[in-house]
């Protein structure tokens, strides 16, 4: 397990790193460091401003992440940007994003600017919300069917996708992060979520906590015809709106 003392010397050295390659013209800190909010269980956020070939910079300090005891790694990429998953044999996560330096940018409030320059580029939204609903209804229909079916774990997985969805829609409402979980301990109420957590894969407890699911996405959409759709994946969801 890492320390916060090994975090954060290894930041100083990409820092100086990224400070002597000529070809990284700009570096921030994103993430929990970038706002003060780190603690002892933060990862490492680090963007990059590349002037010239990506994938040889990428190449190189891959090499370095390697060397520094990286055991692992995994990409995620966003138009021409690539963001660099590095795993730690000391299990801290680094995640080095490597940007174009005509499209580098604070895409949210969590950027800090240590050298060079950034753009002005338009902020990451929020999920949409009728992707959101659409999602939780397609869930809500594959969890109906695979409870029916008897395909106990596929609709568990149906379940705990279709929750994920409603649960966002819920931080989209309050006006909290909506996007991977990090709004949900600031929900003013998150408990009305206890009831769809599946106990055991027996048919009646998926059913219990599909019922209650459903309902709380029915009381989202109470305004749109799609509810009375939902309502029926699982009878006995009462009317509401």
């Amino acid at each position: 397990m890492f320390t916060v003392s090994e975090r954060d010397q290894l930041r100083r050295d990409l820092v100086n790193a990224a400070d002597t390659d000529p070809r990284v013209i700009g570096a921030a800190l994103t993430g929990s460091a970038a706002v003060g909010r780190e603690d002892r269980w933060s990862d490492i956020d680090f963007a990059l401003s590349v002037d010239g070939e990506i994938d040889v910079v990428v190449t190189d300090w891959t090499a370095l992440m390697y060397a520094c005891g990286a055991v692992s790694h995994l990409d995620v990429r966003r138009g021409a940007v690539l963001f660099r998953v590095f795993l730690m044999r000391s299990t801290l996560q680094v995640d080095i994003a490597f940007w174009p330096a005509t499209e580098f940018g604070a895409t949210g409030p969590t950027f800090r600017l240590l050298f060079g320059e950034a753009q002005e580029i338009p902020h990451s939204v929020q999920p949409d919300r009728a992707e959101l609903i659409g999602l939780a209804w397609l869930y809500g229909l594959h969890a109906r069917s695979s409870i029916e079916r008897g395909r106990s774990w596929q609709a568990l997985y149906m379940v705990n996708g279709m929750r994920d969805h409603v649960m966002s829609l819920w931080c989209l409402r309050e006006g909290v992060n909506a996007v991977q979980g990090r709004g949900l301990d600031d929900l003013a109420d998150a408990s009305a979520f206890a009831g769809t957590l599946v106990l055991s894969t027996h048919p009646d407890e998926l059913r219990r906590a599909f019922h209650v699911l459903t309902g709380l996405l029915v009381g989202e959409i109470s305004d749109s015809e799609l509810a009375a759709a939902v309502r029926a994946l699982s009878p006995g969801v009462a009317a509401q709106g």
